[in-house]
């Protein structure tokens, strides 16, 4: 049973006509990045990418990410010989939004020293109908084909309905991205072909050449055109008579017909509409930032660190790998040091933990927590009343 196979897209393919014209359900076609067209997609994508790969992937055991494992620069800094940890990351969630699935090779699940990124065009997935096990087919340059081990691969998968294969979230935009890719047509034949002026200067009982014509608006815009003539007076000649253009209503509709496209986009893909350049209203920036990274992101790590602990960790561990937020959620120096005061009051974290959240070196005594005395359990306070009272008389 073959789950997908390579199929060779067409290079002279636009990104929108492979997508909106996709008209069957098979989501064994892959989609190169040099094929994206739609500035939307594109900066979902970019955005996602960009913000997966920068947060950093720690061992954990228990609450606490363990310190200078071999996985933390393996993952994070140096995956092989060719690519640096960030577009190692940022490679694998670009092809895992493109087109669903992305993979990367082991070369040793027990002692792993190197990760290779595996294109999808070079990948081929097939499921042994009698045993179930996964059969993984990686194609070199030639087109020759090796049998892979499935422990020996990495598969990250979205939106999977038999948690073998993913799909893409552009499979859902087929119709949007139609639509938008009619309006960006019809909006550029209108400004190429139309006739786009701001108004119509009347020049009456004259028969004007190209050259009167020519002078006559070089003169009037000179007079009236401009910063420096904006709210003055328009002082016309006699025979003249000046008459605004309004915006056709039609070009009007297209605009916001692109930002309701937007706005899909911005739905699949889990982000706000303000993160693809539209306004937003009674929406703070830091709550929807928290929002984003606790909604959308947070999906996407476990994609990631449910594989890698299951490829790369045996169940008996007590580890797990888990993404760093810290980056994604610093908010300006004051509400950072307003933070790590208050965490620090609140017996939540130590001096040198608050310092460390502000790049700050530890200081002596800074391990221990601090508690207020203002504070006690509910079940101390009659006894510590009763040895108040005590202590007055």
């Amino acid at each position: 049973m073959t789950f997908f196979k390579p199929v060779k897209a067409d290079s002279h393919n636009a990104f929108i006509d492979a997508v909106t014209s996709l008209t069957s359900d098979d989501n064994t076609t892959y989609y190169g990045v040099n094929a994206i067209k739609n500035s939307d997609v594109f900066s979902a994508i970019r955005i996602l990418a960009s913000d997966v790969a920068s947060s950093p992937i720690e061992l954990h055991k228990g609450p606490k990410p363990t310190k200078a494992d071999k996985y933390y620069s393996l993952l994070n800094n140096r995956p092989n010989d060719q690519v640096d940890g960030y577009n190692f990351k940022y490679a694998l969630m670009v092809n895992l939004l493109l087109n669903g699935n992305a993979f990367a090779e082991i070369d040793n699940p027990d002692d792993p020293q190197e990760l290779q990124l595996v294109k999808n065009s070079s990948m081929e997935v097939k499921q042994d109908d009698e045993t179930g096990r996964l059969i993984y087919l990686v194609s070199n340059s030639k087109g020759r084909q090796r049998r892979v081990n499935p422990d020996h691969i990495l598969h990250f998968k979205c939106f999977t309905m038999d948690g073998i294969t993913g799909t893409s979230p552009l499979m859902s935009l087929r119709d949007e991205l139609e639509i938008q890719n009619a309006g960006n047509k019809m909006l550029a034949s209108f400004y190429k072909n139309g006739i786009n002026s701001n108004g119509i200067l009347k020049v009456k009982g004259s028969d004007l050449d190209a050259d009167a014509k020519s002078n006559i608006r070089t003169k009037f815009e000179a007079a009236n055109a401009g910063a420096s003539n904006t709210s003055r007076v328009m002082i016309l000649d006699e025979g003249q008579e000046y008459t605004p253009m309004e915006v056709n209503s039609d070009v009007a509709k297209l605009v916001n017909s692109n930002d309701w496209t937007s706005k899909q986009v911005a739905k699949v893909f889990g982000l706000s509409s303000y993160q693809l350049g539209i306004e937003e209203s009674h929406s703070s920036v830091e709550q929807t930032n928290l929002n984003y990274v606790n909604g959308t992101l947070r999906h996407w790590f476990d994609t990631f660190s449910s594989e890698l602990n299951f490829k790369l960790l045996s169940g008996a561990d007590k580890y797990n790998f888990s993404f760093n937020t810290d980056v994604l959620l610093t908010t300006e120096p004051n509400a950072v040091l307003e933070n790590a005061i208050k965490g620090i009051q609140g017996g939540v974290l130590t001096i040198n933990e608050a310092r460390e959240k502000m790049n700050l070196p530890p200081v002596d005594g800074g391990n221990n927590l601090l508690v207020s005395l203002n504070y006690t359990h509910l079940d101390n306070m009659d006894a510590y009343q009763n040895s108040k009272n005590t202590g007055e008389k």
